[in-house]
């Protein structure tokens, strides 16, 4: 996801301040990107107000400088309703943050993308197990300047694959049980319907 992008999903939240956008990524936000100074948070609001996404108010705090409450104008809606549903490309490690900044900033505005976010992620990595689990891992070295102990490297090597290949299993495994989960959620209250409904009554 693009900064602005986060920033658009704590506005759509609640109105709010770039000095409260700044504390939130400090504590959560810090899980789903490198965090980011005051001067680039209002850099980025000035761009998106300049865009129409956002627009502000000046509302004044006891004992501090008055503050610019941010709120999303009709337009910024509709851009972040497009960002919802925009496709999903896995990258090439599960670890990296942009599945959870979906999973967590995107998908309480737009519920029933969660299925689709989650298969895609699912088919990636059982993809990866397929082509790579099994890989050749013998190591080779050939006139190396280093004294390198090869069975100590070898043991280097198998403890990390197998570390991060039960790692990546139980990522997999904890996907499947959330899409069992929000599967029976939509079906059983026959949500999907409902949220479809809200979000083209919204906009």
């Amino acid at each position: 996801m693009k900064f602005e992008e986060i920033l658009l999903t704590l506005i759509a939240r609640a109105p709010c301040s770039g000095y409260d956008m700044g504390r939130w990524l400090a504590t959560e936000g810090q899980f789903l990107r490198a965090n980011a100074d005051q001067s680039q948070i209002y850099k980025t609001l000035s761009r998106l107000v300049k865009n129409g996404y956002i627009e502000f108010t000046l509302e004044e705090r006891d004992g501090a400088p008055d503050a610019k409450v941010y709120r999303l104008t009709h337009a910024g809606t509709e851009h972040l309703t497009r960002v919802t549903e925009s496709q999903y490309v896995p990258p090439a490690r599960w670890q990296e943050p942009d599945f959870t900044a979906r999973l967590t900033c995107l998908v309480p505005l737009n519920p029933p993308t969660v299925l689709p976010l989650i298969e895609t992620e699912i088919a990636a990595r059982k993809d990866q197990i397929h082509r790579f689990r099994n890989r050749d891992r013998t190591i080779r070295l050939e006139e190396s300047p280093f004294p390198i102990d090869v069975e100590f490297m070898t043991d280097l090597f198998n403890g990390t694959h197998n570390y991060n290949a039960a790692a990546t299993d139980a990522w997999v495994a904890w996907l499947e049980d959330q899409h069992k989960k929000w599967t029976a959620y939509f079906g059983k209250k026959s949500n999907m319907a409902a949220w479809r409904e809200l979000l083209t009554d919204q906009h």
